[in-house]
């Protein structure tokens, strides 16, 4: 299985982490800095979950990219990657069926890995 998890964080040094982490577990990573680059990968498809920053920098916003992207249906399976893990805006995501929960910054990287390998094994099961 080839599970492919798209990472959109403005911080390098945190895409690349959680690239790291993604692969470890044999996951296909692709990365993006930023909305635009995102939402081009997600309208290509093939993408099985998402890895969300909630603060993107410049005003931007993985919350209301949700909510454009679920309402366009382009909105995968998804965490939400975030330092402010009790920000009032996650509380509109828990309405969204893709939704899965916050991993808050800073995280055990062995954590982040167990939930991929959580969602890597409900979606073999699906299949």
């Amino acid at each position: 299985m080839n599970i492919q998890i798209l990472i959109l964080d403005n911080d390098k040094a945190m895409r690349q982490l959680l690239a790291l982490s993604v692969r470890r577990e044999g996951c296909r990573a692709h990365t993006s800095a930023n909305s635009d680059q995102a939402e081009a990968q997600l309208r290509q498809g093939g993408i099985d979950f998402l890895l969300l920053d909630l603060n993107l920098g410049g005003g931007g916003s993985g919350e209301k990219l949700a909510e454009r992207w679920a309402q366009d249906n382009l909105l995968p399976p998804f965490y939400v990657v975030t330092g402010t893990p009790d920000d009032h805006r996650l509380a509109t995501l828990e309405g969204l069926s893709q939704f899965r929960g916050v991993i808050a910054k800073p995280f055990p990287v062995l954590e982040l890995c167990g939930k991929i390998k959580a969602e890597i094994t409900a979606k073999e099961e699906e299949l």
